[in-house]
């Protein structure tokens, strides 16, 4: 292969000219019987790394993961239409999160598609139209370069979101001539500032209001906001919540004016905050509901300020006093200094009177949380609390985790402090299981020496199980937690009526027993290090050895059913 960027070269080589010019690392991919051309140009050349995953879920999920570490668009590659069909689910969460994912699939031969060809799919770009924010088939190859640097605009562009294109096979290996544009000349800013005076109304709004309450959305910490959010928030005396689904944590668990509200009965009621005369929504979308509330989330007579790049998200379910199209840096930062400038409106005694009352707030949900750990704290199977407050313990105070363990969410953001340095992400509201390990990898790949763990449910860790193998090939020093209660408990957790009844409806569609899933097993028959842990007393020691491997490590924990039903 001739180096990247000189003379006459393919198709494909102008691909991966373009990718190493916008500082792709690696491809996650699955190639297919269509995709020999593609890998055999990337084998030809050391700088962009191929992983292999064995199923498309897992290749896309990593490039997800990388994506959402290190801010920038990254590429996974699917073969036709049975890559396509299988990378659907997890781009629907890179769609619903907004991760710059772009997906690459080569297709059948230009010459021989509409003749119902091998794996031919009848219209790729519109299957996965719906799941992206620009989906295109290209038809000549002196376009493949530009059609991709095309992607990786939109991709980055917020509100970022993921890119497909398909590639036929044959346009890959047709040679292309002409200097490909410079990837700098593809790149936007991506900061977009909010009108000054729609500023200092929000904030006049903030300021005179009695019992305000913040709603950090995962933009604030995508933008790189969360200090201009914590300064808001000391600065006038607020409590915080994070918008319910939220994939990125913007606001850090450990502050004492942070506060957790249930994520599928959603109330913005706190105690003895009460319930707020404004809601000051940042970066987040208001809201995604789990299930139809007979109450809505917010009050008709709730006045609310909704601060979004996406002018989509603002009134679109609940109708808001104050819209400002802004990303949440810019205008954090700018309230910021508005608000310091207008402080004399809050005076010493208000202040004072909302720090007592966010003070008495915060002891209460203390003590609450306390008593529901302690209930079963020494109990087999093991109480979910009991086994995170040990990583709590243990792991790095700049550990990043990464969650697919849907009904234990509440309980570890709860019992796990997420100080500064700490931080965590999910896919949110798409529910396509499968993703977590994935995008942990991904995520490890990006993230150099910084420790990197993985909590899993047992159902996401089965949907995803091709994983492991990728994990153990690569030799990725992951650590995966499986928080293995034996079912789907999302799905358990919605049954209603007799005891009978929902032990008979569990039987059918929600038990994963006889045979139970034993992940320890699993992850050993890769080679990887893999401990069950069935006795509270053994988590720490378990964790201890995982944490002392060079790479990859399962830890299986058989933990309590009791969760959250709410």
């Amino acid at each position: 292969m001739a180096e990247l960027g000189s003379g006459e070269r393919t198709a494909a080589q102008a691909y991966l000219e373009v990718a190493a010019a916008h500082g792709v690392e690696y491809i996650f991919g699955l190639p297919g019987t269509s995709g020999q051309e593609f890998l055999g140009t990337i084998a030809e050349q050391e700088r962009i790394r191929y992983i292999l995953a064995l199923h498309e879920t897992c290749a896309v999920s990593m490039a997800d993961g990388y994506a959402r570490v290190s801010g920038r668009p990254t590429l996974a590659q699917v073969s036709t239409l049975p890559g396509t069909a299988n990378a659907v689910g997890v781009l629907y969460d890179a769609y619903r999160d907004r991760s710059p994912v772009v997906v690459t699939s080569t297709h059948v031969d230009m010459r021989i598609m509409g003749r119902d060809s091998h794996t031919e799919g009848r219209d790729l770009v519109e299957l996965t139209r719906q799941f992206t924010k620009w989906s295109c088939e290209v038809h000549r190859s002196d376009r493949v370069a530009e059609a991709l640097n095309r992607a990786f605009k939109v991709a980055s562009t917020p509100p970022k979101g993921p890119v497909y294109l398909s590639l036929p096979s044959n346009l890959l290996v047709e040679p292309v001539t002409g200097k490909v544009p410079e990837a700098e000349r593809y790149r936007i800013v991506p900061r977009m500032a909010a009108d000054p005076e729609a500023l200092r109304e929000a904030a006049r709004l903030l300021l005179e209001a009695e019992r305000p309450l913040i709603v950090a959305g995962s933009g604030v910490a995508a933008a790189g906001a969360v200090d201009e959010l914590i300064q808001l928030a000391e600065m006038v005396v607020l409590p915080v919540v994070m918008e319910p689904r939220y994939s990125f944590l913007s606001f850090p668990t450990s502050h004492p004016y942070s506060f957790q509200i249930p994520e599928r009965q959603v109330t913005f009621k706190l105690p003895e905050w009460g319930e707020p005369d404004l809601i000051f929504a940042v970066g987040c979308r208001l809201v995604r509901e789990y299930r139809y509330l007979s109450e809505p989330a917010i009050k008709p007579e709730t006045r609310c300020v909704h601060i979004e790049e996406d002018p989509w998200e603002i009134g679109k379910v609940f109708p808001v006093d104050l819209g400002v199209i802004a990303d949440a840096k810019s205008a954090l930062s700018s309230l910021v200094q508005i608000c310091r400038d207008q402080l004399s409106k809050i005076d010493g005694g208000r202040r004072a009177e909302r720090l007592a009352c966010l003070k008495k707030a915060k002891e209460r949900a203390q003590r609450e949380l306390e008593d529901r750990v302690r209930d079963g704290w020494d109990s087999t199977p093991v109480n979910p609390a009991r086994l995170i407050r040990e990583m709590d313990r243990l792991l790095d105070r700049d550990v990043l985790i990464v969650n697919e363990s849907p009904t234990a969410k509440d309980i570890l953001m709860s019992n796990f402090s997420f100080a500064a340095g700490r931080s965590y992400f999910s896919n949110s509201s798409g529910g396509y299981l499968g993703w977590g390990l994935g995008a942990a990898m991904g995520a490890k790949l990006a993230s150099g020496e910084r420790r990197v763990v993985a909590c899993l449910g047992d159902g996401s860790a089965m949907f995803g199980v091709q994983g492991l193998w990728t994990m153990a090939k690569y030799r990725i020093p992951l650590l995966v937690i499986v928080f293995n209660n034996r079912a789907y408990m999302a799905v358990k957790n919605q049954f209603r009526g007799s005891g009978e009844r929902v032990s008979l409806a569990a039987q059918l569609g929600a038990d994963l027993v006889d045979p139970e899933l034993n992940f320890a097993r699993l992850a050993q028959c890769f080679g990887i290090f893999g401990q069950r842990v069935e006795q509270p007393q053994e988590i720490a020691l378990a964790l201890e050895q995982a944490l002392q491997q060079p790479g990859p490590a399962v830890i299986d924990v058989v933990i309590s059913q009791k969760t959250r039903k709410d």
